[in-house]
């Protein structure tokens, strides 16, 4: 194993996530890609410009997370980089893997958005239903 990307959007599960990716980047003397992907904003009943806004504090919001996570890896032995996409988060998530030819996908269980009542949440099963890679989920 030597590339993992790990999704990562702020949320408990996606740190558990995050922990175990660097657990095991560190093992396998792997390289660690921290993506994070802001979804589209589909609220009909928004104008443009407040939109605008959002996204804007969603992107500075994510931007500041990832420098933080890349500061707080940056003593670890391990090569660490952190992406930021925009889009559908699965399908983002899947792209970047497969262009990135990465050997394992780390994912949380259940996102920012996530419920406990199902097994997975709706970005980490599609990962697992269409990854061309191995894929660990971790709860």
């Amino acid at each position: 194993m030597q590339k993992i990307l790990v999704a990562h959007d702020g949320s408990k599960s996606s740190d558990k996530a995050l922990k175990k990716a660097v657990e095991l980047a560190i093992n396998f003397n792997a390289s660690l890609t921290v993506l994070a992907v802001i979804p589209e904003l589909y609220l009909t009943e928004l104008s443009d410009a407040d939109k605008n806004r959002i996204f804007e504090a969603l992107s500075r919001e994510t931007a500041e997370a990832m420098e933080k996570i890349r500061k707080s890896l940056s003593g670890k032995s391990m090569e660490v980089k952190t992406l930021i996409r925009q889009g559908d988060p699965a399908e983002k998530i899947l792209e970047t893997a497969q262009k990135m030819k990465v050997d394992l996908i780390v994912t949380g269980s259940h996102g920012r958005h996530g419920t406990k009542k199902f097994l997975l949440g709706s970005v980490s099963s599609k990962i697992v239903d269409y990854s061309k890679c191995p894929v660990l989920v971790v709860k």
